[in-house]
């Protein structure tokens, strides 16, 4: 298959995914089941988004998004293992109150404040090491953060190992390749998968399962025929 059907075969699987996912409605039954929603809603923008750069050939910045994508689906499948724990640490180092006294210290450290100040209580350290969260999820996901997500984080921190590369691309005036695009897009794509995962143990009845596995097969076929 040539590397250009390839691309548009991951954008209709990209469609035919946000065309699942789309349909989840915003739900309050509770936390665990309102994160997960702002998670799928999250990752559909940032998948959007990611089609967006790609056509106008900012591979770096889409990049950078599909490294966002990763660290959702890593909180969202870390937490999965065991929300019954990890869900009130993750959502009381994020300053969400989870009871009446929680409120009242919050209103404390805000003081009499007519505006909300966030950088006040913005938490300062992140609740868990990334790697940590990775190596707990298995070799898959540590792979992917000692490959595409190290590199990628160069490119997010303004870093210096790439620069070559992007001054290249300047001078050449080169745009990315489709396999280039491609390639990006259907990790993105995976990773979009792994918090559909997450979600059809949460919504069960509107995200199938089944649909997913089949939907993850595809991309791990044509990510296959780019190699």
């Amino acid at each position: 298959m040539v590397v250009d059907n390839i691309l548009k075969k991951a954008i209709v699987l990209k469609d035919s995914m946000l065309q699942i996912t789309s349909g989840i409605d915003v739900t309050v039954d509770n936390s665990w089941s309102m994160l997960v929603c702002v998670g799928i809603h999250q990752g559909n923008n940032r998948l959007d988004s990611i089609l967006t750069l790609l056509n106008k050939n900012d591979l770096d910045s889409a990049e950078i998004l599909t490294r966002s994508l990763f660290e959702l689906a890593v909180n969202l499948a870390y937490i999965d293992k065991n929300v019954s724990e990890r869900l009130p640490e993750y959502l009381r180092h994020g300053k969400v109150p989870m009871t009446k006294e929680e409120v009242e210290k919050l209103q404390q450290e805000l003081g009499n404040s007519s505006q909300l100040e966030a950088w006040r209580i913005v938490p300062k350290i992140t609740w868990k090491t990334f790697k940590s969260m990775c190596i707990d999820l298995g070799l898959d996901w540590l792979d992917e953060y000692e490959t595409f997500f190290r590199f990628v984080s160069i490119i997010t921190h303004a870093g210096a190992f790439t620069l070559g590369e992007n001054y290249k691309r300047l001078l050449e005036k080169q745009t990315p390749s489709d396999s280039e695009k491609a390639l990006v897009l259907l990790t993105a794509l995976h990773f979009h998968l792994r918090i559909d995962e997450v979600a059809t143990r949460v919504f069960p009845s509107q995200i199938k399962i089944e649909v997913i596995k089949k939907m993850y097969a595809e991309c791990n076929e044509l990510g296959n025929l780019l190699k």
